[in-house]
């Protein structure tokens, strides 16, 4: 409950006071985030910015969430925030939250800065501005992680595999009936879909992605 200087990375400078992220203070990260001293936290965190850090110096006697999460009951847990992956659904004209991305977009460093992002704001800027940066935000697809992703800044968590059998994996997968003119998740993909090299091509995690590829649902 007391007053520290704190990185704040909106700001890309350092605040004061007792609205610092809860996680600051808990399991040790009070040590790399919670400074008495200005100096300090502006040199580790923000040692270009000059005489803009810190950013704020006056004391405050409100409650520590008020200014970061003021609208959250007192009995809620605070939110918790996650290293999400987002990748262009190229044929949606809009993101899905995921790392079920086609090989192709992870194949060199190059690729992986064009088409893998951390926010969703970021991947729809990027390729969907000019068809719609609203509907690409809306109407965003929950793709599937190969590990359960961890939350930010948690060096403890254990990342946990959320497919251990491929082949299970693929059978209950989407795929286009290409006679029928719809997507299904009923195993009865013809058996060419299984292989390697036409997988990324026919087999889909969610039905959302699959009737974008093939217009037809």
């Amino acid at each position: 409950m007391r007053n520290y200087y704190f990185p704040d990375f909106n700001e890309n400078s350092c605040g004061y006071g007792r609205d610092y992220p809860a996680w600051f203070g808990s399991s040790g990260y009070e040590k790399f985030y919670l400074f008495e001293d200005a100096d300090l936290c502006c040199s580790r965190y923000f040692a270009n910015s000059g005489s803009t850090c810190p950013f704020e110096n006056n004391k405050q006697t409100d409650y520590y969430w008020t200014t970061y999460e003021d609208n959250i009951d007192n009995l809620v847990d605070m939110p918790v925030r996650y290293n999400h992956t987002y990748y262009p659904d190229l044929f949606g004209k809009t993101c899905v939250n995921g790392t079920d991305y086609p090989s192709y977009m992870a194949s060199d460093k190059d690729f992986l800065r064009y088409y893998i992002f951390k926010t969703l704001e970021g991947c729809c800027k990027e390729w969907f501005t000019t068809v719609g940066l609203d509907s690409c935000k809306n109407d965003v697809i929950q793709g599937v992680y190969n590990v359960t992703p961890c939350p930010i800044n948690r060096p403890d968590c254990n990342n946990v595999a959320s497919i251990s059998n491929v082949t299970v994996h693929q059978l209950t997968m989407w795929y286009p009936d290409l006679d029928g003119l719809k997507c299904k998740n009923d195993g009865g993909m013809e058996s060419f879909m299984l292989l390697e090299e036409y997988t990324e091509l026919y087999l889909f995690n969610t039905r959302a992605q699959c009737c974008n590829a093939f217009g037809y649902c």
